[in-house]
């Protein structure tokens, strides 16, 4: 970073900076994903059918691992 001019050394940290706001809201993604199947799984079969879905649906999404949309 010595021989950095102030700008380049200020994108270098922007671009740190992005990168871990980015992986952050990565996580908190697969966080959220993660909390939606769960609940999704522990749904009434009546409560399923009223938010158009049924127990192959279900299924489908609640198998999916948290990484995957």
């Amino acid at each position: 970073m010595a021989n950095m001019t102030y700008t380049e050394a200020g994108y270098q940290h922007s671009s740190q900076l992005n990168l871990a706001a980015r992986v952050k809201m990565t996580v908190l993604t697969w966080l959220e994903r993660s909390r939606s199947r769960r609940q999704l799984s522990e749904l009434p079969e009546y409560l399923l059918k009223d938010i158009g879905l049924n127990e192959s649906d279900r299924y489908q999404e609640t198998t999916k691992p948290f990484w995957r949309g």
